[in-house]
């Protein structure tokens, strides 16, 4: 009799569980971060609390033709790469005047010359694995809810611009850095995770 109890109260623990993530009732444990551009109109390097993801703080690290955006949650962090490249796609003809002596004067002639249309594409891609190097230690983060351990070295990180390391599918990696707003904001958004507080199951990040 007291192990079906048990069973019973641990079914209705579950379904209790269900329910709730299906009712919403902790919203940021049931939904990922969204998805952001560089364009994207968003509080950048400041802590969000945005009633579907949370607590989250979005950054981005871009150049003219090139932007790496994040976005940062106990739930997930997201990083993407974004950049445009120019393709020739064709010529048109323009017409140009030079300056020539002719008859005693200077008078400008018109000519016909090629000039290349350009095209600009944008791509992006995600890495495989984000590699932090914290404390003497190294953490790899792949997907899903962040570990204890990788929230409390994102706390406990130097109030300083960090470098974290991309890893691409094909091996390759990128070194990126971390503006200082966004990593003292890691303080308030993984506080929870690190202290054992957050509800967020599972783990994300293991150190090396």
């Amino acid at each position: 009799m007291i192990k079906w109890r048990m069973i019973k109260f641990t079914q209705w623990g579950i379904m209790a569980t269900l329910v709730g993530a299906v009712m919403g009732l902790h919203p940021a444990m049931a939904v990922p971060p969204a998805s952001i551009t560089r364009d994207s109109d968003v509080r950048w390097s400041e802590v969000v609390d945005d009633p579907f993801d949370g607590l989250i703080v979005y950054d981005r690290n871009f150049a003219s033709n090139r932007a790496y955006v994040s976005s940062w949650s106990a739930q997930e962090i997201r990083m993407t790469y974004y950049w445009s490249e120019q393709h020739v796609v064709g010529t048109r003809t323009v017409w140009r005047d030079r300056r020539v002596y002719r008859d005693g004067e200077w008078v400008d002639v018109p000519y016909p010359e090629e000039e290349p249309i350009y095209r600009t594409e944008t791509y992006q891609k995600t890495p495989k694995a984000i590699l932090f190097a914290l404390d003497e230690q190294v953490y790899r983060y792949e997907e899903g809810p962040i570990s204890p351990d990788l929230a409390r070295a994102l706390v406990n990180a130097p109030s300083s611009n960090i470098t974290i390391r991309l890893l691409w599918p094909d091996g390759s990696t990128d070194d990126v850095e971390i503006g200082r707003g966004t990593v003292e904001a890691w303080r308030t958004v993984f506080a929870d995770r690190a202290s054992g507080l957050s509800g967020v199951s599972g783990d994300g990040g293991d150190d090396s």
